[in-house]
């Protein structure tokens, strides 16, 4: 009988590419690791105040939800939330939710119902409510109640990733790693090719200080927006 350590010094050619093979699978699969140090300095080191506990799990969570695999993606959607939520301080576009002016009218409103920016994203347009509700949870439960976006914690993040599968991370030049590419998916006729060029900068300022935080391989790409 052979014993355990001939078998360990001599193994077959076979069984070597075997757990070769299996060692490589495993690595493929190993999950994508943000840690609650670096998503917290990601947010205070842009400025900002220290996020909770509850808005990490909510953006680990979505990471996996919205297929994001690697850190320079996570990067890039961090600081676009960084962006459009006050470094995750506000669920709710501050600009019309207040005012009688509603630029987000349309055929598809639920009478008294108003579908200005909300969550993390700031999902705006009815028809964004009812694509991302339906991608979500199958229903129509945020064009019924567009409210959930901003008050539930989860509605907030998923939407955010909803919006970043479906509306940005298909676009090529934001699967190549550039950051501008994304600006332009989200804000591009008003920040790319309008007069707030300056927002679309500071975008970019939080990318690259997230893009170290994370410690993804390479370096910010800023082009894609006003370059």
């Amino acid at each position: 009988m052979m014993s355990r350590i001939s078998f360990l010094v001599r193994p077959s050619s076979h069984f070597v590419l075997e757990v070769v093979a299996l060692q490589t699978v495993q690595c493929a699969k190993k999950p994508l690791r943000i840690t609650w140090d670096q998503f917290r300095s990601a947010i205070t080191a842009n400025g900002f105040p220290t996020p909770n506990e509850a808005q990490y799990e909510g953006f680990v969570h979505t990471l996996e939800y919205a297929g994001i695999k690697d850190k320079r993606m996570a990067a890039m959607f961090l600081a676009q939330l960084i962006h459009e939520s006050g470094g995750l301080q506000f669920k709710e576009e501050l600009a019309y939710k207040d005012k009688d002016d509603d630029p987000y009218k349309s055929s598809i409103d639920v009478p008294g119902k108003r579908y200005y920016g909300r969550g993390y994203i700031q999902l705006s347009w009815a028809e964004n409510y009812l694509s991302a509700s339906k991608g979500i949870y199958g229903d129509d439960r945020l064009l019924q109640n567009p409210d959930l976006v901003a008050k539930d914690e989860d509605a907030a993040f998923l939407t955010a990733g909803w919006y970043w599968k479906n509306r940005v991370a298909v676009v090529p030049g934001v699967q190549k790693g550039r950051f501008g590419d994304s600006t332009r998916a989200i804000n591009g006729v008003v920040e790319c090719n309008g007069e707030y060029l300056e927002n679309s900068k500071n975008r970019f300022k939080y990318y690259k200080m997230v893009f170290q935080i994370f410690g993804a391989k390479g370096k910010p790409d800023e082009r894609g927006c006003y370059n």
